[in-house]
């Protein structure tokens, strides 16, 4: 290890195994197989293994596959192993003992001595009460006595015998319980005859506990103790710098050895975070701060109730804190990277995150304020009034955790904010539905909705706007019901007039639908009037888009989104 004297942030040169470094950025991009095949490979892969944090291994493990990944148990510590169980067992505060004996064949497939080995020493208290749930005993204590045993039991002393009730699992119990009494015949006797005297409730509790103890050093903490990491912060109050303390404790081999690299790489993104990161050359520094990153996406687990995660929902915790943390880091120094690493060095990653989220928190506060007050609240409507788009954004907001809408433009339809410039499009949406939520409050109240539509979970507010204006050009009885085939004809005929085929352009109506529904705003503030003004026009160009390639002989009530067409 060597240390340049003399200046304040400690620089180490650490002995990073460049195989592991790489096999770990593969998981990126190929399958498990090939992982693992890349793996066997290496010239000792043993102690690539061994030499990977408790994290590292779990992603990679988890990469692989939990049916396919018995050779890198056989290479894994016992501490990886440990580390593995804990995660994959529980359910909440519930042993799952199935999951228990699952995990136990693989490992027995591994390493099956070394297995025993575990189960008489560090996983004692695991053995008893899995064994206490999953076999029942006779003992006989004469053997001048005659018994009829029922069919099932087996002995491997003469005087104690044993029948396993868990049939999925009676072959990896039993083999289980033969390799225990062939490592140590005495513990085997007293660990079967300890069974009887088992408090199966008390004991489930004692390994929950030493479990979260176990992880808490992970970043797993409890889950009302992990929640805390979603309490908003402001950014005002961030002025305490943070404790060096952790800076110190980097300075140690052996807990740098522990960072876990996986969670960073795994975010997959390229933003002010990855990028202010990428020009960090202080070693220790960029160690801290994998720590943490690691330690703040197991937190987030830990507060979403996933603490038996599969890859992708690891994945998305990552991508969560990374898009958070990045969020905060702009608003508190725009786009400006020198500033970036400025803040990560001085800040904890979780305050970080607790701004980020508190600036999502915001807007979906405002939202569900707004809700509440609502027309389309008040008639039983749902977010899907609002169409596909702007509903999609509100229903992202009204999330238990907000999220960003993306639609199909990204692999998932729903996502974490990432940027300021996202909140203020979902701030803007905000604002044309409240304007516009107004504005069917004021036409309802002359021309009133009808229960099917209520009722119905298509319906969106275009019809109802165009549907009214349709028979107002029409000179039809005002309403807000469709049209029919006929009357839609005469509808877009008039709007195209000398327009006979497509591209269709009816400009010349723009100021008049716009007009036609800013009469009804009566003494709206000048700046609603603006935005509904602004809002109207949008949706008047989705109008126009949708139809001018649809000649009217062509119009069929089934794919008509802006006009109702009844079919009489």
């Amino acid at each position: 290890m060597q240390q340049e004297s003399g200046n304040q942030d400690h620089k180490i040169e650490k002995p990073v195994s460049a195989e592991r470094d790489a096999l770990l950025r593969e998981l990126n991009t190929l399958p498990g197989s090939k992982i693992l095949d890349r793996l066997l490979e290496m010239e000792n892969p043993r102690e690539t293994v061994e030499s990977l944090s408790s994290g590292d291994f779990y992603w990679l493990a988890k990469k692989i596959g939990d049916e396919d990944c018995v050779p890198l148990l056989e290479l894994a510590s016992t501490d990886q192993w440990q580390y593995l169980i804990d995660l994959e067992i529980w359910k909440r505060d519930r042993l799952d003992v199935t999951l228990s004996w699952d995990w136990m064949k693989r490992l027995q497939k591994a390493d099956s001595g070394r297995l025993i080995k575990w189960l008489l020493s560090e996983g004692e208290t695991f053995t008893y009460y899995h064994l206490f749930k999953s076999v029942e005993l006779i003992v006989i204590e004469n053997d001048d006595e005659v018994y009829t045993l029922p069919d099932g039991f087996f002995s491997l002393d003469g005087n104690i015998y044993i029948r396993v009730i868990d049939s999925d699992n009676r072959e990896t119990i039993e083999s289980i319980i033969r390799g225990i009494s062939g490592q140590d015949f005495t513990r085997y006797q007293a660990l079967l005859l300890g069974l009887g005297g088992l408090l199966p409730a008390e004991t489930e509790e004692q390994m929950y506990r030493m479990k979260n103890v176990r992880l808490a050093e992970h970043g797993f903490f409890p889950h009302e103790e992990a929640i805390s990491v979603y309490a908003p912060l402001e950014p005002e109050n961030l002025g305490v710098r943070r404790e060096r303390g952790l800076d110190d404790v980097m300075l140690d081999e052996e807990v740098r050895a522990m960072v876990p690299l996986s969670p960073l790489v795994r975010t997959e993104a390229k933003n002010i975070l990855t990028e202010g990161i990428r020009m960090i050359a202080d070693q220790a520094f960029l160690d801290r701060i994998r720590l943490e990153f690691a330690v703040l996406s197991n937190q987030l687990l830990a507060a979403d109730g996933l603490l038996t995660p599969e890859l992708d929902v690891l994945i998305r915790s990552c991508r969560k804190a990374a898009r958070y943390l990045n969020l905060a880091l702009e608003r508190l120094g725009g786009r400006d990277l020198s500033r970036a690493e400025e803040t990560l060095r001085n800040h904890s990653l979780v305050d970080l995150f607790r701004i980020g989220f508190g600036l999502a928190l915001k807007v979906k506060w405002e939202a569900e304020r707004w809700v509440k007050g609502s027309w389309f609240y008040d008639q039983d409507l749902d977010v899907e009034f609002w169409g596909e788009h702007w509903g999609g954004v509100l229903g992202g907001l009204l999330d238990r955790r907000p999220k960003f809408y993306v639609g199909d433009q990204e692999e998932e339809e729903y996502r974490d904010f990432e940027w300021l410039f996202e909140l203020s499009e979902c701030s803007e949406v905000l604002r044309r539905l409240m304007v516009l939520d107004g504005l069917m409050a004021h036409i309802v109240e002359s021309y009133p909705l009808e229960k099917e539509w209520t009722e119905s979970s298509e319906m969106t507010f275009k019809p109802l706007l165009f549907n009214l204006w349709g028979r107002l050009l029409l000179d039809l009885e005002p309403g807000l019901s469709g049209l029919s085939l006929e009357e839609a004809k005469s509808f877009f005929e008039m709007l195209r007039g000398e327009n006979k085929k497509p591209p269709y352009v009816i400009d010349p109506f723009k100021e008049r639908f716009i007009n036609d529904f800013m009469s009804y705003t009566g003494d709206a503030d000048p700046e609603a009037a603006s935005v509904l003004k602004d809002t109207l026009t949008l949706i008047w160009q989705d109008f126009t888009k949708e139809y001018e390639w649809v000649w009217s002989h062509d119009l069929d009530s089934r794919f008509s989104t802006f006009v109702t067409i009844r079919m009489d």
